[in-house]
């Protein structure tokens, strides 16, 4: 039988983030006590906290629609995937009313053309991938409470995604969202730091409820501690414990921190930075008992909407019988757009990559169609972490382009040209959406 405890040694790891959180924070805090922020919800700095009320019917209301054409060639399969799907998510969540308010939003995915792909569940194994399932399902529906002075309670069904979403994410570029049920704890309370605690007991991953893995049962525990932005930047400390009841060869505690901020060179010149280290180790009914290492660098210059970062990212091995995982992940972000690497080689992985980006500005005159255009490039060198492998390189490309109206275009190219592990893979991906 499972158990729901939380090990002594991942407690001691996140209060002794805590504490150095806090330690940090401290000299900020008589600052903040001597001036106050006003919270009209709150009432003034020396009144009654108020819950706040706002009216149930002062809520706010969200659509979007995205279609999506993906073309996917994988050198070892006979047919190439041609998907071809649209998508809707539409929500609710109303005022406030004596501290509590409500959000529910469905989403919903729907094949338009022949089903020329594999969705993992419709058996077409001779196409790639494309985890685009037609689905009709409930993607959030939670309440949420701030009745407690510095503290929101949520519960019920809902969307999450940490930091960069290396860990957890809702894995938003797929048609149907990632979302968990549990409850979450947000504590702003303490001057300078902001404290998450949130517990997941179920997963609804992306493959739909139709899926035999679109649900997973789990036993999770995420630990976030996050200080407010100093001169030298921000710092976080994490831990999260995974135990997932049907994936058990994913299940894993990760215990890390890191530095990110920006720095001015000059009037027009910035430099980036994010230094990442964590340990992650088996929990739960993990099979292989394991300890690893994960390293995330990067270093970039950014001036007149151009930006240029340098990237190591180090996933680790414990001598190639299991690596660093991170299963809740938008795994999507990391390691190339062509989506080999979302699962880790027992091998471990170390990716050096540059990547470039351009945000064209907005202005007036002839050019001004393009005001808002995102461009972004990248190149990947891919290398175990144990055994010197050359696993392959990849070339990847996006593009976003707002249009009028909250219409906007997207289009995104991957191209991995393997060495020591799978095969090449080559997608082409074109979507039109609209947000309100």
């Amino acid at each position: 039988m499972r158990t729901a405890s939380i090990p002594r040694v991942a407690v001691r790891s996140f209060l002794a983030g805590f504490c150095f959180i806090v330690s940090v924070c401290a000299w900020g805090a008589s600052a903040l006590a001597q001036n106050p922020v006003y919270n009209p919800e709150q009432g003034s700095g020396g009144g009654r906290y108020q819950a706040p009320h706002t009216g149930i019917l002062n809520g706010q209301f969200w659509t979007n629609f995205r279609y999506r054409y993906e073309y996917v060639d994988q050198a070892n399969l006979p047919k190439n995937a041609r998907a071809s799907t649209i998508k809707n998510k539409t929500g609710i969540q109303s005022g406030f009313f004596h501290g509590f308010r409500a959000g529910v939003e469905g989403e919903f995915v729907l094949d338009l053309g022949p089903e020329d792909f594999n969705n993992t569940i419709n058996g077409k194994t001779q196409y790639p991938v494309v985890a685009d399932v037609q689905s009709a399902e409930v993607d959030q529906a939670y309440l949420e409470s701030q009745n407690i002075p510095g503290v929101a309670l949520l519960g019920g069904r809902y969307l999450e995604n940490l930091d960069n979403q290396r860990y957890v994410g809702s894995v938003a570029w797929r048609q149907n969202d990632q979302t968990f049920d549990g409850a979450k704890a947000t504590v702003t309370a303490f001057p300078g730091v902001t404290a998450l605690y949130a517990y997941i007991g179920n997963v609804n991953r992306i493959f739909s409820d139709e899926s035999p893995v679109g649900n997973i049962g789990s036993n999770v525990h995420l630990m976030h501690l996050e200080s407010k932005e100093f001169s030298f930047g921000k710092i976080v400390a994490y831990t999260y414990l995974m135990d997932l009841y049907d994936l058990d060869p994913f299940s894993n505690a990760s215990y890390g921190g890191f530095l990110k901020g920006k720095q001015p060179l000059g009037d027009k010149l910035g430099y980036n930075y994010r230094f990442e280290y964590a340990r992650q180790t088996s929990y739960g009914n993990a099979p292989v008992n394991y300890d690893v290492n994960y390293v995330r660098v990067e270093q970039g210059l950014s001036s007149r909407g151009v930006t240029a970062t340098l990237i190591y990212e180090l996933l680790g091995s414990d001598n190639g019988v299991a690596a660093f995982q991170t299963p809740l992940a938008t795994g999507h972000i990391f390691n190339g757009f062509a989506d080999v690497f979302l699962v880790t080689p027992p091998t471990g992985l170390q990716d050096f990559y540059v990547d470039a980006t351009y945000k064209v500005p907005k202005s007036t005159g002839p050019f001004s169609t393009f005001g808002g255009l995102l461009l972004e490039a990248q190149y990947h060198e891919f290398r175990s972490a144990v055994q010197g492998l050359d696993y392959g390189s990849e070339f990847d490309f996006y593009s976003y382009m707002p249009l009028r109206s909250g219409f906007y275009a997207q289009f995104k190219y991957a191209n991995y040209q393997a060495d020591e592990f799978f095969t090449d893979v080559q997608k082409v991906i074109f979507g039109l959406g609209y947000q309100y």
